[in-house]
């Protein structure tokens, strides 16, 4: 049986190790993902407050800290036996939108994206947000940025914080919407709207295959660029 290690794991936030086992035909029989680093959130956060939890938990990580806060927030909704009121709900999904968009914007141009758009070939130094523009244009590179900015901001509004907010509360949130902070919402929501028919003209999904024996992908796509390598 043959054995293929990465490691380290790149495009993540922390630290990881692969181990990817083929049988005598080549294929995949198993695979293993180790989480080598510890964190010990798990430990720390025992005899603290719960309501501290969503304030806790959302320092697990830095690209995607509103989720872990909201199942904070869940959990004691739980704990408390209390049911958001709607407006609650609305406001929590709102701020849970404007996350989606950073954190989806955010994996895809600047963490997972520069291997397909640039290619895995390409020198590792190429392979990040700046090979991405050179790759796609500066039109690209600015409208990413500035609408990764907007999610930010919508979260900023909502959750006090733009990474790690601090609004859940047991059935609830601790700050609401004033006139002003609508408008900026709907102002920045309808330039999104805009970014979405900007990237239907380029459509992006990806198709790649890879060749464990030749350890390379052997045949990509990425329809933005029509990128193909072929043996």
């Amino acid at each position: 049986m043959k054995t293929i290690t990465i490691d380290p794991i790149t495009r993540l936030e922390g630290h990881g190790k692969s181990s990817i086992f083929l049988n005598k035909d080549g294929n995949v029989d198993n695979a293993y993902l180790q989480i080598p680093e510890l964190r010990g959130f798990e430990r720390f956060a025992q005899g603290r407050r719960a309501e501290d939890m969503p304030q806790i938990t959302s320092r697990i990580c830095g690209v995607c800290p509103v989720a872990h806060h909201f199942a904070a927030t869940k959990a004691l909704d739980a704990a408390f036996n209390v049911k958001p009121t709607n407006a609650a709900k609305k406001l929590r999904e709102l701020m849970y939108c404007g996350y989606y968009i950073y954190d989806h914007i955010l994996h895809f141009y600047y963490l997972g994206g520069p291997d397909f758009v640039v290619g895995p070939d390409a020198p590792a130094t190429k392979r990040n947000i700046l090979g991405v523009i050179e790759k796609a244009g500066v039109e690209v590179g600015k409208e990413v940025i500035k609408h990764r900015s907007y999610g930010q901001k919508i979260t900023g509004i909502l959750g006090g914080k733009a990474t790690h907010p601090v609004c859940g509360l047991p059935g609830g949130v601790s700050k609401g919407l004033d006139k002003d902070e609508v408008k900026d919402i709907e102002k920045m929501v309808k330039s999104l709207n805009g970014e979405i028919n900007f990237y239907k003209k380029y459509n992006f999904p990806i198709k790649y295959t890879y060749n464990f024996h030749e350890k390379k992908v052997v045949n990509y796509e990425i329809s933005l660029l029509r990128i193909h390598t072929k043996k």
